[in-house]
């Protein structure tokens, strides 16, 4: 298993103090970003009022890549974080029919799925990550490593018992992704029924 950038990044920093990128409940939440309401008064300018979607219209006339780019990720990171809340809720659910707390059905549950770190993980870890070392050594790393391992490994149960709870769960997700109008002129290559409800558009390097 290789460690990623971001995760080796932690480890080395776990050396010294916790990883600053890493969430922490005393970094002070942003502002939410606003509801996206087109019909929503941005600006007025000599009586006329500029809407949401007036915006939006422009910036995709300049920018429709980078428009598309920010929309997928602003509902990427919405899906992340409700598949998370998701979880949580099930997990909840879960503990209390079990009469435990959260804390206590968590740590029972991964006692059962997590593997414990091995030295041979931490030395396969250890060598398969020896371009980002910085001249550290196994014995300097083997407890942020170990730490690291650990965190990961707990992550995978969870996911494994949010995925076994989901099974019997009532869910129903309404969080919708975006969706994109591609206007098709007759001279465009085309096969398949014209009325057809879902298109599909391929792009390749001819020019």
């Amino acid at each position: 298993m290789t460690l990623d950038r971001f995760g080796f990044a932690c480890v080395l920093a776990l050396t010294v103090s916790a990883c600053a990128d890493a969430p922490s409940a005393a970094t002070p939440s942003a502002q939410a970003p606003p509801q996206s309401n087109p019909d929503q008064v941005v600006a007025e300018v000599n009586g006329r009022k500029v809407t949401l979607q007036d915006v939006d219209a422009k910036w995709e006339e300049f920018d429709a890549a980078e428009r598309a780019r920010v929309t997928q990720a602003l509902y990427q990171n919405r899906r992340n974080m409700l598949n998370q809340l998701v979880g949580d809720i099930l997990i909840e659910d879960a503990a209390k029919a079990a009469g435990q707390s959260v804390a206590a059905f968590l740590k029972q549950d991964a006692a059962r799925r997590a593997q414990p770190v091995t030295e041979q993980d931490l030395t396969r870890y250890f060598d398969e990550n020896k371009d980002q070392l910085k001249g550290r050594t196994f014995e300097q790393l083997r407890a942020p490593m170990k730490e690291y391992l650990e965190s990961q490994r707990a992550l995978q149960a969870r996911a494994q018992l949010v995925d076994e709870l989901n099974k019997g769960a009532a869910l129903k997700v309404m969080l919708e992704p975006p969706r994109y109008a591609v206007e098709v002129s007759p001279a465009d290559p085309v096969r398949g029924d014209a009325t057809a409800a879902v298109t599909l558009v391929e792009f390749s390097d001819y020019q």
